[in-house]
């Protein structure tokens, strides 16, 4: 049984990538629920689950703990390569991670459902753009956001105070041997 309320806005940033990958068939959510929405398509049916993660840097090993009444709900779907089995793993900043879920472990996924070739990792650094955004956005209004300084014109130099360019200046500058 989950503890707290359901995560609104991590939904939101599922469905901006879920709406991409196909039509989006959302399920009521309630106790015994074990999928949160469906992404069909042609040939495919991702039956998906979205899981709040504490720490984005797991390993297979340690996501297997976490979610593991989750991943235990997935496998009740069958296993086929027509039906995937995903849990979606939200950080709090909408980072999201993508799993598949198979009969013997999870691997990961790109964000169109490809799984990620061996040994590549997804880095925050590569988050789509709108969760990007959100994410500078948060910490812009926390009041940690990075703005530039540029200088004021009370603090703009003249030019007899420092050196300026001359036309002999430029024309030593730009010749040529």
């Amino acid at each position: 049984m989950s503890r707290g309320r359901f995560p609104e806005k991590a939904l939101e940033a599922a469905m901006e990538i879920a709406v991409k990958r196909g039509l989006v068939r959302m399920y009521e959510r309630g106790p015994g629920s074990i999928a949160t929405f469906a992404i069909v398509r042609p040939r495919l049916l991702a039956e998906v689950r979205i899981k709040r993660l504490r720490r984005m840097d797991c390993t297979t090993d340690s996501l297997n703990r976490d979610a593991a009444s989750e991943i235990a709900g997935l496998k009740m779907y069958p296993s086929c390569p027509q039906i995937s089995r995903e849990l979606w793993g939200v950080s709090q900043d909408y980072f999201i991670r993508f799993f598949r879920v198979m009969d013997n472990g999870v691997i990961e996924l790109g964000i169109d459902g490809e799984p990620l070739p061996a040994g590549s990792v997804v880095r925050p650094g590569q988050v789509p753009g709108p969760v990007r955004y959100l994410r500078r956005r948060r910490r812009e209004l926390a009041g940690v956001g990075k703005a530039r300084k540029l200088p004021s014109a009370e603090k703009g130099l003249s030019p007899s105070e420092g050196h300026s360019p001359t036309v002999k200046d430029l024309q030593e500058s730009t010749s040529t041997p």
